[in-house]
């Protein structure tokens, strides 16, 4: 099973600011017609920052690795998910600087989080998920997670609704709701894996 997860305020928090707002605002993904772009980060960060960077960085929030934290549960969900061999794309439409990649790598491998690839600037989840072959988003956008719906594939929205579904779209207040819903997804999985094994059996 593939899952892409979003980054900003769904795995991580840490963009309460104005910065973030314009980022999103501006440079986030819009699901648009456009030729689809996105960057892999590797996970060795680099460290060595350009001058701007520097001078930004004391003043920049995003780009600094100790004003991250993770979202409650979060690692553990995540971590029990690759270790049952689910590849994880952390998923993001946040701009690909330099001083903001150094960060949320620095912290990600600083958090002992478990992860396949990390992907930043992204201008439309919905094409990459279809390209990537994921089976479920999990977004804090009830926007994005409506469009994955559309676009033939699973979401899961990450909101404090009292609603348990919306459009479709399952709603989770928390890690520990995800977990139950992809735990479902997984046995489904495995299920059907072994139903295949069988019908294998039974004709050859």
């Amino acid at each position: 099973m593939r899952i892409a997860i979003d980054l900003d305020k769904t795995l991580v928090d840490c963009c309460d600011s104005l910065i973030y707002t314009i980022a999103n605002k501006y440079f986030g993904d819009k699901d648009s017609n456009k030729k689809l772009k996105y960057h892999v980060l590797p996970k060795n960060v680099n460290t060595k920052n350009s001058f701007i960077s520097k001078i930004l960085r004391p003043f920049l929030k995003m780009g600094r690795h100790t004003s991250y934290s993770l979202i409650d549960n979060a690692a553990s969900v995540v971590n029990s998910w690759y270790n049952a061999g689910v590849k994880i794309y952390i998923l993001s439409s946040r701009p690909n600087i330099l001083v903001l990649n150094n960060a949320i790598t620095n912290f990600l491998r600083g958090s002992n989080l478990h992860y396949d690839n990390l992907i930043v600037g992204c201008n439309n989840k919905s094409k990459f998920c279809q390209i990537h072959k994921i089976e479920l988003l999990v977004d804090n956008s009830l926007t994005k997670c409506i469009n994955a719906k559309r676009s033939g594939f699973d979401s899961i929205c990450l909101k404090n609704f009292t609603a348990s579904e919306y459009n479709s779209v399952k709603i989770a207040s928390n890690w520990n709701d995800i977990n139950a819903y992809v735990k479902t997804l997984l046995k489904k999985e495995k299920n059907r894996q072994m139903l295949e094994q069988e019908k294998f059996k039974y004709f050859s």
